[in-house]
């Protein structure tokens, strides 16, 4: 079902004009989108300023964005999810990660608690072990072929089942050279994404995609999102600075 949220909109004057292309850049935030949905570029640019922490697809191509403010807004995800992210956000939570599975499984994290539904059960399980270790997951991850793999990252660490050997050894390699890894994002149409602040590597990606991760590099601006759309080989990416 359609679903809105609230904007939470400040510092929001001189934003860029917007368009399907980006670059934009905002008071709080710095963004790169290409064949996105129109509607979710112009919501990113009114919602940057107040420090997107996440973006993510649907399956379906629908999309959730969420701000460090607690400003939310939602467009054709399952009416369960949006419930409970408002629920969430509501309680005092800040909200680090909306995840879609292919098969239309769901999962949200905060800093305080978790929810998940028909996700894979060692994920949930993996999910919620870092919780009970004291330990926040700020991200999660599933390959578009579905079944038992996906990518959890928490504070402190990251455990990952069945997805690329070569994926999983360059998050080990960031992780063992001293950095934090944060994103993993996989594109619809095969490849994968690691992100590390500035540091990163991909394979099979989006061309442009890459070289603009490149461009936000050189100019020290750390990636905070990566998101892949399921159609037409769309693709974000998201700073805050």
């Amino acid at each position: 079902m359609d679903r809105r949220g609230f904007l939470t909109l400040t510092g929001a004057t001189g934003l860029a004009t917007l368009g399907l292309a980006g670059p934009a850049e905002a008071a709080g935030g710095y963004f790169f989108n290409r064949r996105i949905p129109d509607e979710a570029h112009k919501t990113m640019g009114k919602m940057a300023p107040s420090g997107i922490t996440t973006f993510s697809f649907t399956p379906s191509n629908g999309w959730v964005i969420v701000t460090q403010k607690g400003g939310y807004f939602a467009r054709n995800i399952p009416d369960e999810c949006f419930a409970k992210l408002k629920q969430m956000i509501a309680d005092g939570n800040r909200i680090h990660c909306v995840a879609f599975t292919p098969g239309g499984g769901w999962v949200i994290t905060g800093d305080r608690t978790l929810f998940a539904r028909n996700i894979p059960e060692e994920c949930y399980q993996r999910i919620l072990s870092y919780y009970k270790a004291g330990q926040q997951v700020v991200h999660v991850a599933f390959p578009p072929g579905g079944g038992n793999r996906w990518v959890v990252v928490a504070t402190k660490g990251f455990y990952a089942r069945n997805i690329d050997e070569a994926c999983y050894q360059k998050m080990r390699e960031l992780s063992r050279a001293g950095h934090r890894v944060t994103r993993v994002a996989f594109p619809y149409t095969g490849g994968w994404a690691v992100v590390a602040g500035n540091a990163f590597y991909t394979r099979g990606i989006d061309n442009e995609c890459f070289q603009t991760m490149r461009k936000f590099a050189a100019k020290r601006l750390p990636i905070h999102n990566v998101a892949f759309s399921p159609v037409n080989n769309g693709w974000s990416l998201i700073s805050r600075g």
